[in-house]
């Protein structure tokens, strides 16, 4: 079998602007557009001029290695690392540690598979709790597509049960 990059797929505009519409985001709020790619979110986010922050790796930017602490970290990441491992799960982690406010972000179905009860736990001892479900399709991408907004308020969206039956 042939060594594959990852695709990349960017975010319509209009997709943005909806799904950013319903982000809580303040125009004095520091914001990370993680995973910039074609820069389509960066460009549309509404926090002043000045508080936009992007990181993208194609870019020379490695979100991995971001140390600011910004107020929301938002967009569409990629995912799969070119040796094709899931990296959404980790994007969330590394999300929570810098993020004062919240993330969210445009991710498909494999988000709900790569988030057991141990790893919302994780997210809720940090402070973080989903808030928000938009679902979204797009004609170019298979399937439905999931924007999540984590933010620091626990609304009792989402439950789960630690123990394994």
């Amino acid at each position: 079998m042939k060594d594959k990059l990852p695709e990349f797929f960017f975010t319509k505009e209009e997709m943005v602007k909806d799904l950013l519409a319903i982000t809580p985001i303040k125009p004095e709020d520091v914001v990370l557009d993680a995973g910039s790619g074609n820069l389509v979110w960066f460009k549309n986010l509404p926090c002043l001029p000045e508080n936009r922050r992007e990181c993208e790796i194609e870019r020379g930017c490695d979100f991995y290695e971001w140390k600011e602490e910004v107020d929301w970290v938002v967009g569409n990441p990629p995912f799969r690392d070119k040796n094709g491992k899931n990296q959404i799960p980790s994007w969330i982690e590394k999300s929570s540690t810098i993020a004062r406010k919240g993330f969210a972000f445009l991710i498909n179905h494999k988000v709900f598979n790569c988030s057991p009860p141990r790893r919302l736990e994780k997210l809720k001892e940090r402070g973080f709790f989903l808030q928000h479900i938009r679902i979204v399709s797009d004609k170019r991408w298979f399937g439905r597509y999931y924007y999540l907004i984590w933010g620091r308020e626990n609304k009792n969206f989402v439950s789960w049960e630690l123990k394994s039956y």
